[in-house]
């Protein structure tokens, strides 16, 4: 009866294993086939600026859009995250130093891989936040390339990012979004720009880099180690405006518990008064 027992067992198991291994292999087909594939994009063309105010503003932007969060405040990149069996994501050196952009690197592919989310090749970047970027307006985009394309060369060389066996499992059961491109309208004609001051209007344009960890419609992802809503249902609501100032500001909440990574604090504390007062209005208007 023992020998029977184990002889079942002993087919039960193989029979997971040859189950989990066949789903493995579809996985790591079915992302890699998601990593590889060419997306025909033809960019739109772009006068950049050059003169030291659109510069500026393009540094500005740089911060508050979260760009030097992941590649750092002197665009050279770095590794974001390295886990044994998880992989590794790296933000790329961004600059024309050793280990950077190449010096074919033209407005063409700094469009590409900012509001598309692609690689010069038109295959997807990893973890990029397009999806908050793709709509910038005209100027602003511009901006941020003027400031990007200026930076000082930065001699780093960075190890390639990597897609390890549970982030490929998490990545095929939609636990883990690592294509970016996917879910943008690649045709979608650039958006106009967007009068500054305190409205829903400018508060939502502020909001889009907001859009990747809270969703869009800002209400966050549920359980443990998701996101918070930040609508008009949620928590925050209940603050002050000065709370909620404060807060973004100080990465600090109104009982003392600190924001956790990712929250980017670092970047809403860059937001001038009336990209902060903009947002509010709008949070609290959906």
């Amino acid at each position: 009866m023992l020998k029977k027992i184990l002889k079942w067992t002993g087919r039960a198991l193989l029979v997971i294993v040859l189950l989990a291994l066949g789903y493995y292999t579809k996985a790591y087909i079915t992302v890699g086939n998601r990593k590889s594939k060419v997306y025909a994009v033809k960019p739109v063309r772009l006068h950049i600026p050059r003169d030291s105010a659109s510069i500026a503003v393009g540094k500005r932007l740089v911060t508050i859009k979260g760009c030097t969060d992941c590649h750092g405040s002197d665009l050279g990149g770095k590794v974001l995250f390295e886990q044994k069996g998880m992989g590794r994501l790296v933000a790329r050196n961004l600059t024309r130093g050793k280990g950077g952009i190449s010096k074919d690197f033209d407005t063409d592919d700094w469009v590409r891989a900012i509001r598309h989310g692609l690689q010069e090749d038109g295959t997807p970047l990893l973890y990029m936040p397009s999806g908050g970027f793709s709509k910038l307006s005209e100027a602003d985009l511009t901006a941020v390339i003027a400031y990007c394309e200026q930076v000082p060369p930065v001699d780093r060389v960075n190890p390639p990012s990597e897609i390890g066996v549970g982030a490929t499992i998490l990545t095929d059961l939609g636990e883990l979004e690592l294509f970016e491109a996917e879910k943008i309208d690649h045709n979608a004609a650039p958006p106009l720009a967007i009068r500054e001051g305190v409205t829903a209007d400018f508060g939502k344009y502020v909001s889009q880099i907001c859009t990747g960890c809270h969703k869009p419609d800002m209400k966050g992802t549920p359980g443990e180690g998701g996101t918070p809503n930040i609508s008009s249902s949620g928590k925050s609501a209940q603050w002050t405006d000065e709370q909620f100032f404060q807060t973004l500001r100080t990465g600090k909440r109104p009982d003392g518990t600190e924001l956790k990574a990712p929250m980017p604090w670092q970047m809403t504390a860059a937001f001038s008064d009336t990209e902060m007062r903009a947002l509010r209005v709008y949070l609290k208007s959906i």
